[in-house]
């Protein structure tokens, strides 16, 4: 009985405290939201393939647009994610999942809510960003079972 009564403990803590380490392709998307806080355009460009597409707010956006608006400032951003699904096929993955970005500038802060997709392929060793789907969500509308975790790196 005691067995079963820790067996279940522990279960139930690898769903309170969701860890993505081992999911390779969401860590990209994380990487990738990380890299674009830290306005490191090289970095940036490493989780994009050649023929990266964006769709934010009605509009497509390539790599080189993208990397046009993530200009240094004295913002500060700090990323939070809950992760919906990931379906891995062969050389190739899409993932969803929750996005929470609050940014900070001058003393004044705002937070803003996306529900994202993204297509990502084999890259070497690790994994590229195909596309990515941004769809802006009021935060009245955030399910409330969605559960946010900073991502730190």
């Amino acid at each position: 009985m005691q067995k079963i009564t820790l067996m279940l403990l522990l279960c139930g803590c690898m769903f309170i405290s969701p860890s993505y380490a081992n999911n390779q392709p969401f860590n990209t998307i994380q990487e990738f939201f990380a890299a674009t806080s830290a306005f490191d355009h090289d970095k940036l460009k490493s989780f994009m393939t050649d023929d990266f597409q964006l769709l934010e707010v009605g509009q497509i956006w390539d790599a080189n647009k993208l990397i046009s608006v993530i200009r240094p400032s004295n913002m500060v951003r700090k990323n939070y994610f809950q992760l919906v699904t990931t379906k891995l096929h062969d050389d190739s993955a899409w993932v969803s999942y929750w996005n929470k970005a609050i940014f900070t500038n001058n003393g004044k802060s705002g937070t803003m809510y996306w529900l994202e997709s993204a297509v990502l392929v084999k890259h070497g060793a690790g994994w590229q960003i195909q596309m990515l789907h941004s769809t802006r969500v009021d935060k009245d509308k955030v399910p409330t079972e969605v559960k946010f975790v900073e991502y730190t790196g």
